[in-house]
């Protein structure tokens, strides 16, 4: 082949991938986090509304309007975090293939230089060869 043989190539595309994989495992571990804070909030301000005060019927509307918002934005946060669980799956799925495509590849390429390796060794053997029935 040329000067950039496959096997360089697809390991450059497996680097790439592997990056891909990365940033979408990243990405699911912020909305992991994201969950658990908006978790951390529902049972905050269940708890304040189970608290007995004379104040307490002042702030429930805007108590009640705080968990709804928090659940919808929970519910879009649980939403996000399966899509982001197959992107990670997809991802890792095409870095296997990539992975193996290059190691067929890088063994290929290994057996076409030994190829053309031996391939010298026998033209040197067969020019020394004639020369000394000379």
């Amino acid at each position: 082949m040329s000067d950039g043989k496959r096997s360089d190539r697809l390991a450059r595309v497996l680097a790439v991938q592997e990056r891909k994989r990365q940033l979408a495992e990243w990405a699911l571990s912020d909305l992991v986090r994201e969950e658990k804070r908006l978790e951390d909030t529902r049972v905050e301000l269940l708890d304040t509304l189970g608290a007995q005060s004379l104040m307490q019927g002042l702030f429930l509307d805007a108590k009640v309007s705080a968990l709804k918002r928090n659940e919808v934005a929970l519910a879009a946060v649980l939403k996000q975090k399966d899509e982001a669980r197959e992107r990670v799956q997809a991802e890792s799925l095409a870095e296997k293939r990539v992975e193996r495509a290059a190691n067929a590849a890088l063994v290929e390429d290994r057996a076409t230089e030994e190829a053309a390796a031996l391939a010298l060794t026998l033209d040197d053997y067969l020019v020394g060869r004639a020369a000394s029935l000379e």
